[in-house]
């Protein structure tokens, strides 16, 4: 590859040396849409859409057909028939996302009004989508409020949408209520650089929960109390669960290991990726 041919860096964390490694190229991923109820809608509407503008041409088509062949006289093509479908009993039932029925969603609208974005339901689970500068507010109303009484924030994490629009990242919350034997999903949609607030100040347990999400995704929490990386070492560049992030690898997976029978090149490059932080000497006796 000449040097004229070679692809721009890419921008963002990284910094990539294409003339040194030029199978370090990305290509930025398709993002899944983001599950909602509205989407769903739109997307079910656009389906029916598209079908009928299938059909519609099929009609148009089989008219100019038909003309043809009156004009070549010759046997008119059989009209088209629009397919019915057909039900089978034993298919899977797709849960699709529902319009919110459940008590605990509408105490949410209640209370928050303005401040909910969506909500919905969907193969049993509640999810609330609030907007980004309010999530300390409804976590709090979860967890204090006598008719929802969420006492335990059981799992956060974070999901990257390189392709989406007006937001990079949703981060979900998952809560359960002990007493209620209930579960809910809060959920924020957050641009690049935006910093939530920190649930640590509603449950302690967000602590290494918002940590891995900042090592993993590179969003950080506001008033977090010790915001730093809990799985990479603090100079590691990169987030590597965004999915921009490069799957080659840090060096390591540049080598031949079939060619390295001594493992020395093995070695060099786990050293050169900063991977070698424990175990580089035999452990001896005292």
């Amino acid at each position: 590859m000449s040097d004229a041919n070679l692809p721009e860096v890419a921008t963002g964390p990284f910094v990539y040396d294409y003339k040194a490694a030029p199978n370090r190229q990305i290509t930025m991923p398709k993002s899944v849409p983001l599950p909602g109820f509205r989407a769903y809608v739109a997307e079910q509407e656009a389906l029916v859409i598209a079908e009928e503008a299938k059909w519609q041409k099929q009609l148009a088509d089989f008219e100019v057909a038909k003309a043809k062949a009156e004009a070549e006289g010759k046997d008119v093509p059989k009209a088209p028939v629009k397919a019915a479908v057909k039900k089978n009993d034993t298919d899977m039932v797709f849960p699709a996302p529902t319009e919110a029925k459940d008590a605990d969603l509408l105490r949410l609208v209640e209370m928050l009004g303005e401040k909910v974005e969506e909500v919905f339901e969907q193969a049993g689970e509640l999810t609330c989508q609030v907007g980004k500068d309010h999530i300390l507010e409804a976590l709090q109303l979860c967890r204090k409020d006598s008719q929802l009484k969420f006492e335990m924030l059981a799992d956060q994490t974070g999901t990257h949408y390189p392709a989406a629009t007006g937001f990079a990242f949703s981060v979900v919350y998952h809560l359960t209520s002990i007493s209620r034997k209930k579960r809910l999903r809060l959920r924020i949609l957050v641009p690049e650089g935006f910093e939530p607030e920190s649930a640590t100040q509603v449950y302690p347990s967000a602590n290494w929960m918002e940590r891995e999400i900042w090592d993993m995704l590179g969003i950080r929490f506001a008033n977090h109390p010790d915001m730093v990386r809990i799985l990479c070492p603090e100079d590691w560049e990169g987030h590597a669960l965004r999915k921009d992030y490069p799957v080659v690898g840090w060096g390591q997976r540049d080598i031949d290991f079939r060619e390295d029978r001594g493992g020395m090149l093995n070695r060099i490059a786990m050293e050169k990726a900063g991977q070698l932080g424990i175990n580089l000497k035999r452990p001896k006796a005292e």
